[in-house]
């Protein structure tokens, strides 16, 4: 995501070397981009009434395996090395909450509001103004909510649960998360195994947990640990295999295929193992110099990313793609699903680096920078 999500701006210390700390830096794009390969997954089950839709079994699979299987892992390796590197830096809790009120709290409301000001604005310019290609598009739905609507949009703890901005929900649960931290270091440093354990029933049980959704509480506090452990996770990688953790993999996701999801232990094995397969994954990324200069630079343009993907960029980009290229057959339903994905991508991150050119500040404030 962004710096204030996963920062690598740290004294160094034996737990994290600087080997490992590049590995994390050169994650944050990678990751960034399969959160993006998650979120453009039209299916059977999925597609709007409205739209064509005629995907090929090989199109099919290659979605699955990609957006249903690789990009799981990307969420909850976010959240462990978010916490990892926030119990690793060892602030005090109010220096600790005076940085994330910055890089965190400052971003998740500002964002929420951006959006609502763009789309009032593309339904000014389609109504009053007239411009053809937004007819139709934004609305001024914000100046009706009362005080609960406002509550739930921007927390999502209300009726279906969504925040405006869907996947702002990784921030909410991390800036609480934050808020718990002392707790959870309380009860780690003395129930120990007992406390792991409780997660690991919580998680793979599927016990609801209403503040914070299980995978966020669960994959925080493995940062935690992992971080109070004294253990270098990715130092313990090197020593998996290839052809260990990839079958591992592969065989978790057909056994979720196989069960159509049902079974919601299978799916968090699935997604620690992937987790574990995208950690390791970043030996191959920092072994080129040239590969890891590109991606430490692109990190700085992976929350931004974050941010505009859906509410705006998703809408116009997707919108427009399949006015021109509608999904009639297999061939079309996989370029829509490679071609908007890496066109969102693509704008994404021009734009973040062109606003950090021309408006720095700007850019800063609303990356929690």
């Amino acid at each position: 995501m962004e710096e204030q999500l996963v920062q690598t701006e740290v004294v160094q210390k034996p737990l994290l070397t600087e080997e490992s700390s590049k590995k994390i830096n050169a994650l944050r794009y990678v990751l960034m981009a399969l959160v993006v390969f998650g979120h453009n997954n039209y299916t059977a089950l999925t597609v709007s009434s409205d739209l064509v839709f005629n995907q090929s079994v090989f199109g099919k699979w290659v979605q699955l395996l990609i957006s249903d299987g690789i990009s799981r892992g990307a969420v909850p390796l976010f959240f462990a090395m978010s916490a990892f590197l926030l119990f690793y830096k060892n602030d005090s809790y109010l220096v600790m909450l005076k940085k994330k009120a910055h890089s965190l709290l400052l971003p998740f409301v500002l964002w929420p509001l951006l959006n609502m000001l763009f789309f009032a604005l593309c339904k000014f310019l389609g109504d009053v103004v007239h411009i053809g290609v937004l007819q139709g598009v934004g609305n001024y739905d914000f100046l009706t909510w009362n005080a609960r609507d406002w509550f739930k949009n921007f927390f999502g703890y209300l009726d279906d649960g969504l925040l405006y901005l869907s996947h702002f929900w990784f921030m909410r649960d991390l800036i609480i998360l934050v808020i718990l931290s002392p707790v959870l270091n309380y009860l780690y440093d003395k129930l120990k195994y007992l406390f792991v354990f409780a997660l690991l029933y919580i998680e793979f049980i599927g016990v609801k947990t209403y503040f914070v959704t299980t995978e966020s509480l669960f994959y925080f506090c493995a940062g935690m640990v992992w971080a109070k452990s004294g253990k270098d996770l990715f130092e313990l990688l090197k020593k998996v295999k290839w052809y260990e953790i990839i079958p591992v993999f592969l065989g978790l996701w057909l056994l979720v295929w196989k069960l159509n999801y049902s079974v919601f232990s299978t799916v968090m094995l699935m997604a620690l193992a992937d987790s574990l397969m995208l950690a390791k994954f970043s030996e191959v990324l920092i072994k080129n110099e040239r590969l890891y200069n590109w991606l430490a630079y692109l990190a700085k343009y992976s929350f931004f990313l974050y941010a505009v993907h859906i509410k705006i960029l998703r809408a116009i980009i997707r919108t427009t793609w399949l006015k021109l290229f509608p999904m009639k057959n297999g061939f079309f339903c996989l370029f829509e699903y490679f071609g908007v994905t890496f066109t969102i991508i693509a704008v994404g991150t021009v734009l973040g680096i062109l606003l950090k050119k021309f408006f720095p500040k700007f850019f800063g404030l609303i990356s929690g920078r």
